[in-house]
């Protein structure tokens, strides 16, 4: 074969090849891009940030009236549980603040988000990394063709095959195997007693940035304290005092608060065996904060004080 007809045949056999791909990832669009996302139901498989920041696109603000914004300490939280609004739980493990902050734009940048659970925990403003990859308009190129599709394409190839996978739900909640029974280093070190906790700044400016978009919006926020075992948050009483004066500014006329560290939520921060390491509940614990926030909700809804009109209509 002649050079030029060979290499004419190399150039057109790269593009059948590469069109066929394209074709085959527009049709099994995993992350609800292309086609229409409503009423879909699309886990999240490969790289659970990569997921999540592109499940936000359309897939999330087409079917949900709500998000929970945090770290691994929600991440495992069913709120699929919640009958009074559809909330998607965008946290992600080991996520800051700053990389929930690119998801949370994401999902606000279409219609459809009418509130917000915004997590105000130390751990979440400890640092302003992205842990495994920049969160941005560019990741949309991955889902034509890149390494982050092909771990989402092996997932799925595996969860038919039977074996295990990463588990995170169509409601974006992560369903762990196994949790610690022992803090991290990086927990330990937070969670240090008599100490006050470690705050970046970039990280609280990115929170407070994540504020007045979602007042912008006009996103009823509920800042969620969340709970740990007393055992832990007894010796930093003063740090957690004084690292809720940070944020006490942010909150304006028709925010929430719900402390699942204080009041009603006593008894069960009291119990040792809610928690797999002291931060982190177990799934029925963690059903059952779920179950406690509704009853709030109710309650808000009765007095007027939350309104969630699309959540009636999904």
């Amino acid at each position: 074969m002649q050079p030029r007809n060979w290499l004419l045949l190399a150039i057109g056999s790269a593009a059948v090849i590469g069109g066929a791909a394209v074709a085959l990832n527009l049709s099994l669009d995993p992350w609800g891009l292309y086609r229409d996302p409503a009423s879909r139901k699309l886990p999240v498989y490969g790289d659970s940030r990569v997921g999540k920041y592109l499940l936000s696109t359309r897939y999330v603000p087409a079917n949900f009236s709500g998000i929970l914004i945090g770290s691994s300490m929600t991440a495992n939280w069913s709120l699929s549980l919640l009958k009074q609004a559809r909330v998607y739980n965008e946290s992600l493990t080991g996520g800051d603040v700053t990389e929930e902050k690119a998801v949370a734009e994401r999902a606000l940048s279409r219609p459809g988000i009418e509130v917000a659970f915004l997590v105000q925990d130390p751990y979440f403003t400890l640092e302003h990394e992205f842990k495994t990859v920049s969160l941005g308009p560019q990741l949309w190129l991955s889902s034509l063709g890149s390494d982050s599709l092909l771990s989402v394409y092996k997932d799925m190839l595996r969860q038919r095959l039977g074996q295990p996978t990463a588990s995170i739900d169509s409601n974006g909640t992560e369903h762990f195997d196994h949790l610690p029974s022992k803090l991290n280093s990086t927990l330990q070190r937070l969670w240090q007693p008599g100490t006050p906790f470690p705050i970046d700044p970039a990280a609280v400016a990115a929170y407070r940035d994540l504020v007045a978009l979602l007042h912008r919006q006009h996103v009823q926020i509920i800042f969620l304290i969340p709970p740990v075992f007393e055992g832990i948050s007894q010796a930093k009483t003063e740090a957690i005092s004084q690292y809720a004066l940070t944020f006490a500014d942010l909150r304006q006329p028709g925010d929430l608060l719900i402390d699942l560290c204080s009041g009603e939520y006593r008894d069960f921060c009291a119990r040792r065996e809610n928690f797999a390491d002291g931060i982190h509940l177990v799934s029925g614990a963690a059903d059952q904060i779920v179950s406690r926030i509704g009853r709030q909700l109710d309650d808000w809804i009765a007095q007027g004080r939350l309104h969630l009109k699309a959540s009636h209509e999904r």
